[in-house]
């Protein structure tokens, strides 16, 4: 297929967001589907292969608009400026397909006439998070809450197709704005060729514990960092976030007497990150009981922990349980729970026989989730609904 991925932010970029972006435009291409990115004007420099470690697939293009966010003429926070210049770019370049992630394209895209079929990769169900974030709203609240809710039920009433991280997001859609168009379920995945060509290390010393990640408050830093108050023999290096963040969680870090045991390493380039896990013995993954960290959230990060053969704790929480099984592939704690953390750590340092068992099984496991996987699925979903529809390809075919 002859397909269009936009966003109304740079492509490629270093955050967690730009990377999976980049990552499935790169496996449609790998797969042999023909995809032209549009997307503002990187400016930071960086390339595709800061993020891939490799050169981005023969078949992806990436187009660049005007970043009309930072003129002055128009408001900081409408993507509808760039939505009518990337619509015009689309209506021109013409494409079997637009695939969009970002919720405000959507609904202006979905608005424009003459557009290919959209189809909408959904991340979350944003009233339900600002809800839960804002359990008590006031009138602002109340308003802003009403504007999300009617955005959400025009793209998932209009869009031609919906791609869901997780079965349960899918299950909040149609519980709160009925059933959506079509819609299949697709997880998040990892570059198993990256992984495989990162050398492993060897233990030494104290054990290394990880979080790779953002600092977000509901990924359950914090968890780890009053978990190993309990754990003096281990180490914890948490990789990402910065600035107030940082700062923030060192005070929590010094207050609990584990400051100097915890590195915080700031950001680490993308195509490093296999690097980082291979240095831990034990990866961690502490997110909160809350809609976006519990049902919606496909982590980059766990695939990546898996595909590097490291033993796994992570919440028990359904997003983690549709990939994870407790004493098979991974320990799952009681979210939010230090002591239950610390026990399930203490469990894989005593027992390194259950660590490799784990780490294999999670290796194993990976395989099911790479990047091309998911994109032939996409693939197959997007030429399933098109077919159904009745609606010709402009190129005469579907599918790869």
């Amino acid at each position: 297929m002859q397909l269009i991925y936009a966003d109304p932010h740079p492509i490629p970029d270093t955050m967690p967001a730009a990377l999976q972006m980049l990552q499935t435009v790169d496996a449609l291409g790998e797969v042999g589907h023909t995809v032209s990115v549009v997307s503002p004007q990187v400016k930071s420099g960086t390339t595709p292969a800061h993020i891939l470690a490799r050169e981005l697939s023969a078949n992806v293009a990436l187009h660049y608009l005007p970043n009309l966010h930072k003129r002055w003429f128009f408001p900081l926070a409408s993507h509808r400026p760039y939505a009518f210049l990337a619509g015009e770019w689309i209506r021109r370049q013409g494409a079997d397909a637009l695939l969009v992630r970002n919720l405000k394209l959507a609904d202006h895209l979905l608005r424009q006439p003459g557009l290919p079929p959209l189809f909408f990769e959904s991340h979350e169900v944003f009233a339900q998070t600002f809800h839960e974030d804002h359990p008590n709203p006031g009138r602002h609240e109340r308003a802003k809450l009403e504007a999300l809710e009617r955005r959400e039920r025009f793209v998932y009433r209009n869009a031609r197709g919906i791609v869901a991280l997780t079965p349960h997001l899918l299950d909040d859609i149609r519980t709160r704005y009925g059933e959506p168009a079509p819609s299949t379920i697709a997880p998040d995945g990892v570059d198993l060729r990256l992984a495989s060509t990162t050398a492993k290390s060897t233990a030494c010393g104290r054990p290394r514990l990880l979080y790779l990640g953002s600092l977000h408050r509901w990924k359950g830093v914090e968890i780890l960092i009053e978990a190993l108050r309990e754990l003096p023999q281990a180490t914890l290096r948490i990789v990402g976030g910065g600035g107030e963040r940082i700062r923030e969680l060192r005070r929590l870090a010094e207050a609990a007497r584990v400051g100097e045991r915890i590195e915080f390493a700031g950001p680490v380039a993308p195509a490093r990150r296999f690097e980082v896990i291979a240095d831990a013995e034990i990866c961690l993954l502490p997110s909160s009981n809350t809609s976006i960290g519990g049902r919606y959230t496909s982590p980059l990060k766990l695939f990546e922990y898996m595909a590097m053969g490291k033993p796994v704790v992570a919440g028990n929480l359904p997003a983690m349980r549709d990939v994870l099984q407790h004493g098979r592939n991974a320990l799952l704690a009681e979210p939010g729970s230090p002591q239950s953390f610390a026990a399930c750590i203490r469990d894989l340092i005593g027992n390194p026989t259950l660590s490799r068992a784990l780490g294999d099984q999670a290796r194993s496991d990976a395989r099911g989730y790479c990047w091309t996987r998911r994109a032939e699925q996409l693939g197959r979903f997007m030429h399933d609904v098109l077919h159904r529809s009745g609606r010709p390809s402009r190129y005469g075919y579907y599918g790869a």
